[in-house]
């Protein structure tokens, strides 16, 4: 046990080192506005090369060092949360290489060598999702990594494109007749990896991981790799006009669907979860409407306050003997006062509470919505994912913090875990000045937006107003939603497995049986091993019969040759 906590602590002191490096890094970079590649040229044929490369830039090394430092609080983290656990030590190393995939994909530019980490996470992810080896759990790991390996297809079709411009670089990419098809592939892909619709019903089925896995994965990690895709990419999506039509449209869908099943929701963990969904779906609305450093932006302080969220809730379900549902969680705030405060500064956080960290990010985001060009419905859906996120917080908060007093009786709950509330307590740092300190630390998260008072005033307007309303639905008894079909239907979000996941999948599964009875097992077996080994025993057969004639004669005429002689 000692050993395994001292490993635990080791790998802790080495992402906090990392951090300490890529941060001296990045600094060094801003200072210097320089970046670094280097290539290794692994082999080449004809015209083509693979090589393996590494991009130092202030965006890797800052998300590179945001990745080291959440996943460094998490390893903390878990040294309370998973003791006892007989496979504490398989679980450590699952995350090492969770974010070291991370990690490869953060600072590789090249297409090919990419997928080490894309690929990574998508394995590592399913390892971690089945962690606790049960049905639930497998099958919510085979949703999530079949759902992956869709966008795992389409960058290797793009790879394959590719291959007229003989490199894979994503820095030196050139116009072609192709060109338009990679860019729908990388798309794709990225909407599969952060979820959005219709790809979003792995993202809650995830929460079958332990919490600490969740903490990292919604924060910095899993989820957030489609959207730093987007922004490598960028530059060449935004050339199609259809891509911010299109992405404009999804997101703003995203974005309201997480936020209204969110409303109807009583697992602790999948509300945290379809929070996530809420951002993401902001931040590619950031993407859309040409602002790729403001999603960037709210990725870093999204990743503080909802790393801290999802360890409150961890540290809540630890204390409660593994408990999930809110409605056999109450009055927490008698017995954890300081986890409770902590889940109110991220909560508050990801409402955009004034001058906390997701007000410098998201209210910009907004902003330029509002002042973007769009049309009046849609804006008036973007403000209304404004409101939703309020809402559900706050439904979040009162039945967990203020609701009634419990029928269970639990014993030995409190703050007094140092490896639980040290991490917390660096986490909320972040929710409290991390987004001050990022727009004072990176230029490109300024933006300078000219609007009138009065549509100043609408986001903070709506956050009140949506504070009076969720105190007039959840206050005094704590309203709850009837079970209709209306219940039915958003529990389930919105039969997206059930229409969109489970068929498409048993398509291919039909389609691949077919396949593998018509091609592997009856072409390939004709004309491969099975059709070659038959051929060669045919005539490996003839040429023994004729050898043998060959031979007998020759032994006929040796025997007259002899007698005559």
């Amino acid at each position: 046990m000692f050993s395994l906590i001292g490993i635990e602590l080791s790998f802790s002191l080495l992402l906090f080192f990392s951090f300490f490096v890529m941060s001296l890094m990045m600094v060094y970079l801003c200072l210097n506005n320089v970046c670094y590649i280097f290539s290794w040229e692994l082999f080449s044929c004809m015209s083509g090369g693979v090589s393996f490369d590494l991009l130092l830039d202030w965006v890797s090394c800052s998300f590179s060092g945001l990745v080291c430092f959440i996943s460094g609080c998490v390893m903390v983290f878990s040294l309370s949360y998973m003791k006892g656990d007989m496979n504490s030590f398989r679980f450590t190393i699952m995350v090492m290489l969770f974010v070291l995939s991370m990690n490869f994909l953060i600072f590789i530019p090249s297409l090919v060598s990419l997928l080490l980490g894309w690929d990574g996470l998508g394995l590592v992810s399913f390892c971690l999702v089945i962690y606790y080896q049960n049905n639930k759990s497998l099958a919510a790991g085979m949703l999530t990594v079949l759902m992956n390996r869709v966008g795992d297809c389409f960058i290797l079709a793009s790879i394959s494109v590719l291959l007229v411009l003989g490199h894979w670089n994503v820095l030196c990419f050139w116009n072609f007749m192709g060109f338009e098809l990679v860019n729908f592939f990388i798309m794709i892909a990225g909407m599969t990896k952060s979820a959005q619709i219709p790809f979003s019903s792995w993202l809650p089925a995830a929460m079958a991981a332990p919490t600490p896995v969740s903490a990292l994965v919604h924060s910095s990690t899993l989820v957030t790799a489609g959207v730093y895709l987007f922004i490598r990419f960028f530059n060449y999506l935004i050339v199609y006009y259809w891509f911010s039509i299109f992405m404009f449209y999804i997101s703003i869908m995203t974005t309201i669907m997480s936020g209204i099943c969110a409303l109807y929701e009583y697992d602790m963990k999948k509300i945290i979860a379809l929070s996530t969904l809420s951002q993401l779906g902001v931040m590619m609305m950031s993407l859309s409407l040409n602002m790729p450093m403001m999603a960037l932006f709210h990725l870093y302080t999204h990743a503080m306050f909802k790393a801290l969220l999802f360890m409150c809730g961890g540290n809540i379900i630890h204390c409660f003997m593994g408990s999930q549902d809110m409605r056999q969680i109450n009055n927490v705030s008698n017995m954890l006062p300081v986890t409770c405060m902590f889940l109110n500064v991220s909560n508050m956080a990801l409402c955009g509470m004034p001058f906390l960290a997701g007000f410098y990010s998201k209210d910009l985001i907004i902003e330029g919505l509002v002042t973007g060009g769009v049309n009046f419905f849609m804006v008036l859906l973007g403000l209304v994912g404004v409101c939703l996120t309020v809402l559900y917080s706050l439904r979040f908060s009162f039945y967990i913090i203020w609701g009634n007093e419990g029928f269970e009786p639990y014993v030995n709950v409190s703050d007094n875990d140092v490896n639980m509330v040290f991490p917390m307590s660096m986490l909320v740092l972040g929710a409290l000045w991390g987004g001050w300190f990022f727009q004072s630390m990176f230029s490109m998260f300024e933006m300078n937006i000219y609007m009138p008072v009065f549509m100043k005033l609408i986001v903070p307007f709506l956050i009140i107003f949506s504070l009076i309303l969720s105190i007039g639905f959840w206050d005094k008894g704590i309203v709850s939603f009837k079970l209709n079909v209306l219940t039915y239907i958003n529990s389930s979000m919105w039969f997206m497995s059930s229409f969109i996941c489970y068929p498409s999948l048993s398509g291919f599964k039909e389609l691949s049986n077919m396949s593998l009875k018509a091609v592997d097992m009856g072409w390939f077996e004709i004309l491969g091993g099975q059709g070659v080994f038959n051929l060669n025993k045919f005539f490996f057969f003839v040429f023994e019969h004729w050898l043998m004639l060959a031979i007998n004669c020759y032994l006929i005429l040796f025997v007259c040759f002899v007698i005559c002689v």
